[in-house]
């Protein structure tokens, strides 16, 4: 069997000869350096030793031999501080690659370098730690690029650090005329979020030295951090140093980190170190040969293959032991199948892992060329994924806000549900609301096809990401005229009712940076490659718009007291009552059946109508005779803001009430 075989024939021939070990790559000491490539089909291999990143020759070219399937070398002297590739001959033509297991690479990540991890390590790693919660239902994410998080001027960021690491090392940052008002870290432990979610971290395509802004969709060595973001991307060591710091400095403030991994497609696909290494062997084709292209990007991965499966777990496992990651979100996981993700889960908890979060986009960006018995880890095949995976509930994203692909289209916040051109109606909020674990809400049934998640720790529930408009931006859209990005009021006030449906509904709970002030990127839907200076967290904002901060603040506080908003069972779910009520208004009962913390009952009523509605508050479980108010359209927390007596009440128009007893 060689490279010229036809496809049909190599890939089983392929899959037969695999390497199942855990040492691919390079095993560094100082005494010798061991170099193992998966590439059975090559014809020979050979490990090229480069003086520095940017040498335009090797200084040495070792030949490889095949053992087991792998080629391998061992150098009985000390390498570090020298860079390498492999160097392959496929049907006679000689290609060279980085890599795949790239521990540590060079400017631009075109050669893998020989360094000695353990240097990387800041003072204290080994101590360090953070109390993951159990299950995702306690998460509280907040979703962030690490430039966006330190740009902005008008925060006391070190000027060094900005756009870096270690700006999230950076404490004691405020708002410049605001010294009150903190920014950065002291922001975010502040707000009350126990996850930071980072926009790919990982190396990607790129001139690392360049200011040019990308969001890092564009995977090149994936168990490397990005060079951009470190104080000096010419040195192998420097980014993963200023990484673990990173990391390090969030989980002394009790907040864990998230990595946003993209393994359904790469950057290119003729010169990426897949199809250099193993041709063909790592993407998924059409029936005529041509390459697949579920990613919108040009390719798509084969993870159902068993050595990018491999790959897959190999590096996720990786990230999280050597650089202390605490969950980990797919993009694209419809993308992926089934039996990788899940065997991703148990491979997880059988390493003492079974607390990094796991949780995805359940689409595509295409058509998927996954056949059976293989299934796409999407949401219509929800229903086969082990415990401890979740996937983001676009039906609350677009029930509560408008659809994302329609800019002037709203939803339940700007009182849109339920008219003629409206694609969503409440009863899709409320769906979604119970994590779509529930068709039978009180005294009435949602369709059935509006029960698809086992329970809620299958589900990830939000308004805004990254993606598609910011929620203000989405305001603006559907209900101004005249589009302006500064503070409205009506706009703020749809806000807070997004910050109490969210932070009161099941399932896990994320966030997009500065959801919380009003984001804007002045209308930009899709900023992945535009300006800094639209995509940056205008800390200002926070000091403009404190009055929806300390609303978010309010409500993630509400949901940290009372247990059963963060039920991953569906034993709240089931006790949920919903009174059934004309659109774009509503009222719901959540009886605590946990018997944690003071409060048995919490009632949540919400009106985005333009006009007062009356609201009868229901339930199976016995109602109080009087409830205390902890947030209103004004202002949201533990503090009681009053009294109301019976179930009966008036709802004022854009108001909010949450009621506890």
């Amino acid at each position: 069997m060689n490279s010229s075989q036809p496809l049909e024939k190599r890939i089983p021939y392929l899959e037969d000869n695999r390497y199942s070990q855990d040492d691919l790559g390079l095993t560094y000491t100082a005494a010798s350096s061991t170099f193992k490539v998966w590439s059975p089909l090559a014809e020979q291999a050979w490990v090229n030793l480069y003086d520095s990143a940017d040498s335009d020759t090797s200084s040495r070219k070792l030949e490889m031999s095949l053992e087991d399937t792998v080629w391998e070398l061992t150098v009985n002297e000390d390498l570090k501080g020298l860079f390498y590739t492999y160097s392959f001959i496929h049907d006679g033509v000689e290609t060279e690659a980085a890599d795949l297991y790239s521990r540590a690479v060079g400017l631009n990540g075109n050669r893998s370098a020989v360094i000695d991890l353990a240097e990387t390590d800041p003072k204290g790693w080994s101590e360090d730690q953070f109390e993951r919660v159990s299950r995702i239902t306690d998460a509280m994410i907040w979703e962030i690029h690490i430039e966006d998080f330190s740009s902005d001027e008008s925060a006391t960021f070190k000027k060094e650090h900005r756009g870096k690491y270690l700006a999230f090392t950076d404490d004691q940052v405020h708002v410049f005329d605001q010294p009150d008002q903190p920014a950065g870290l002291a922001y975010i432990s502040e707000l009350g979020i126990n996850y930071v979610h980072l926009l790919p971290a990982f190396d990607y395509e790129n001139d690392e030295t360049s200011p040019a802004y990308n969001w890092g969709y564009d995977p090149k060595n994936y168990m490397v951090p990005e060079g951009k973001y470190a104080s000096d991307p010419a040195d192998p060591l420097s980014r993963i140093r200023e990484f673990k710091k990173m990391v390090a400095s969030l989980h002394k403030k009790g907040i864990g980190v998230v990595l946003d991994v993209v393994y359904n497609h790469t950057f290119t696909f003729e010169n990426s170190w897949f199809q250099l290494t193993v041709p063909d062997y790592y993407y998924r084709q059409e029936s005529d040969g041509s390459l697949s292209n579920g990613s919108g990007c040009g390719n798509e991965t084969a993870s159902e293959r068993k050595m990018m499966r491999k790959y897959i777990i190999d590096s996720i496992v990786y990230w999280v032991e050597e650089y202390h990651i605490d969950g980990i979100r797919f993009d694209l996981m419809g993308l992926h199948d089934v039996d990788t993700i899940n065997k991703l889960r148990r491979t997880l908890n059988e390493k003492g892992h079974n607390d990094v979060i796991l949780y995805g986009e359940p689409w595509n960006a295409g058509s998927v060329a996954i056949y059976e018995p293989n299934k796409p880890a999407d949401k219509y095949h929800i229903g086969d994924f082990e415990d401890g995976i979740a996937i983001f509930n676009d039906e609350f994203r677009d029930a509560v806000k408008g659809p994302v692909f329609e800019a002037d289209k709203g939803g339940f916040l700007q009182g849109a549900n339920g008219h003629e051109d409206s694609a969503y109606a409440t009863n899709d909020l409320i769906a979604s609301i119970l994590a779509n674990t529930q068709s039978d809400v009180g005294r009435f049934r949602l369709p059935d096809e509006k029960q698809w998640a086992r329970n809620p720790s299958q589900v990830v529930t939000y308004s805004s990401a990254h993606d598609n408009l910011t929620l203000y931006d989405k305001l603006v859209a559907s209900t101004l005229k005249k589009s302006s990005y500064e503070r409205n009021l009506d706009l703020v006030q749809m806000n807070k009712l997004n910050a109490a449906l969210l932070y009161t509904s099941l399932g896990g709970v994320f966030m997009q940076a500065g959801e919380e002030w009003g984001r804007t990127k002045y209308g930009d839907d899709n900023s992945f490659r535009s300006s800094i200076d639209i995509n940056l967290l205008d800390w200002t904002r926070t000091y403009e718009h404190i009055d929806l901060v300390n609303y978010y603040k309010g409500m993630i506080a509400i949901r940290k007291a009372y247990a059963p908003l963060r039920d991953d069972t569906n034993q709240t779910g089931d006790a949920v009552f919903f009174s059934q009520l004309r659109e774009n208004l509503l009222a719901y009962t959540i009886p605590n059946t946990t018997g944690e913390g003071d409060w048995s009952m919490m009632a949540v009523v919400v009106n985005s109508n333009q006009q007062p509605d009356r609201v009868e508050l229901k339930s199976s479980y016995p109602l109080p005779k009087e409830w205390t108010i902890i947030a209103n359209r004004h202002t949201a927390g533990l503090d009681p803001l009053g009294t109301i007596t019976g179930n009966k009440l008036i709802i004022n128009p854009r108001e909010v009430l949450i009621l506890v007893s």
